[in-house]
């Protein structure tokens, strides 16, 4: 990591962590796969595909949508904590972790996403830029 960047500048580690689970995840995924690779400490799952204004549905395949977790222990070097699931999904745990939600469309190679905001979790914004900084140069713990 360039050590001139700023702490709170995480845009282009989310975005290689996104590149990188959209090249190796199955070709064909469904909601909730996460076979593409991801740092250790993250869950990356698919979550879909894009919007197509033709058919009103989300089924445009050049667009797909990747959910990001990060938890507030991700740098203890064990695998993710497990989600509750629901007949919907999986629970999201605002105090515990930050959910980042990213689209990757293959058409024009661009990933998008939000930068996370007090609605996405309760976790301090400057814990989780460091967190995801050692995350990027694997600060972890033994």
């Amino acid at each position: 990591m360039d050590p001139n960047r700023e702490l709170s500048d995480y845009s282009p580690t989310i975005e290689l962590w996104v590149r990188n689970f959209v090249e190796t995840m199955d070709s064909d995924p469904e909601v909730g796969d996460r076979s593409g690779d991801c740092p250790l400490g993250v869950k990356i799952i698919f979550d879909g595909y894009g919007y197509n204004e033709e058919t009103g549905e989300d089924d445009d395949k050049n667009i797909v949508s990747i959910a990001l977790f990060i938890h507030k222990d991700s740098l203890n070097g064990e695998e993710f904590p497990k989600h509750e699931l629901t007949p919907w999904g999986l629970v999201h745990r605002p105090e515990e972790e930050v959910c980042i939600y990213a689209y990757y469309n293959y058409e024009d190679d661009f990933v998008d996403f939000n930068l996370f905001e007090e609605d996405d979790s309760k976790l301090d914004h400057e814990f989780v830029y460091q967190l995801i900084r050692d995350l990027e140069i694997g600060n972890y713990k033994s």
